[in-house]
């Protein structure tokens, strides 16, 4: 198994959890995607809501973030987070942007899906109720991000912009680098319309010449009385990533279907009503 589901009792007797790659353990990072118990926000947020976006009481989200950042031993606000608005832009993290968002959206970076530092000690945070988070990690430079891909991102290449930009700014190659897909919705879930599957197809034949029904596959969905088309966007993310030199035994696709697996938040399932899990990536110094 790539992942390992990490158990966390805290001082109050909650227990929350989350899953993270077992290809951190042989790095000084910290990379994991919570589950959505253990916190203490009310309905529809239950329980362990972390963004301050959607309409939750600001303090239950703060309280939950110190649930997080205790464990990662680092004050709640040291987190650091953009305002994601499924672009393409990603945003190097130096001191002076240390704690945006963390005690407020109005403060989180503008304009930002994707952030990634050398500084250890500093909690990246993003958040998700069905897009895909991924967490890459540079161990040759020791540099760490997180990465925002709803079909947008995925599809507009975000993951690879980013690593792009860490190149740009600490000489990351992507053949170094290592690579999380998070609890996100799954190729038999993300039902989409024809155009859409047409657009990902076409963006597919850029990239790759692998048969796209690895991408788009029609399935008849319960109660349906025809096939509808699925995108699975881990295997596009992956794809993008392999044709530009990741290794695949680098690249760790969790495989939690956040649609169908009840320890998640969902947007679809919950129709828009819920809350927001969270990738953290932290580096620790070494």
């Amino acid at each position: 198994m790539d992942i390992t589901v990490v158990n966390v009792n805290t001082n109050d007797d909650r227990k929350w959890s989350f899953e993270m790659p077992n290809w951190a353990n042989q790095f000084p990072l910290v990379m994991g995607d919570t589950y959505r118990h253990g916190g203490v926000s009310k309905k529809p947020c239950e329980s362990l809501n972390l963004a301050t976006h959607i309409g939750d009481s600001l303090q239950d989200v703060l309280d939950n973030r110190s649930i997080v950042s205790d464990y990662l031993g680092e004050s709640p606000d040291r987190i650091t987070c953009g305002n994601q608005v499924h672009g393409l832009n990603a945003v190097r993290i130096t001191e002076d942007l240390i704690g945006a968002g963390a005690m407020s959206s109005d403060t989180a970076i503008p304009d930002c899906d994707a952030i990634y530092t050398d500084i250890p000690n500093v909690p990246l945070f993003l958040f998700t109720a069905d897009c895909v988070p991924v967490g890459i990690y540079d161990p040759v430079h020791h540099v760490v991000a997180t990465v925002h891909a709803g079909w947008r991102g995925a599809i507009g290449h975000l993951p690879v912009i980013t690593i792009e930009a860490m190149q740009r700014d600490f000489g990351t190659r992507f053949e170094d680098c290592y690579v999380y897909l998070g609890p996100s919705i799954g190729p038999e879930s993300f039902e989409v319309n024809q155009e859409l599957a047409d657009t990902f197809t076409d963006e597919w034949k850029k990239i790759t010449d692998a048969n796209s029904d690895e991408l788009v596959r029609y399935i008849v969905r319960d109660g349906a009385s025809k096939a509808t088309p699925h995108v699975d966007l881990w295997r596009f993310i992956e794809e993008d990533l392999l044709q530009r030199g990741v290794p695949k035994d680098q690249i760790c696709i969790g495989g939690t279907d956040s649609m169908t697996d009840e320890n998640c938040f969902s947007y679809r399932r919950e129709h828009g009503k819920t809350g927001r899990m969270a990738l953290f990536g932290m580096l620790e110094k070494r």
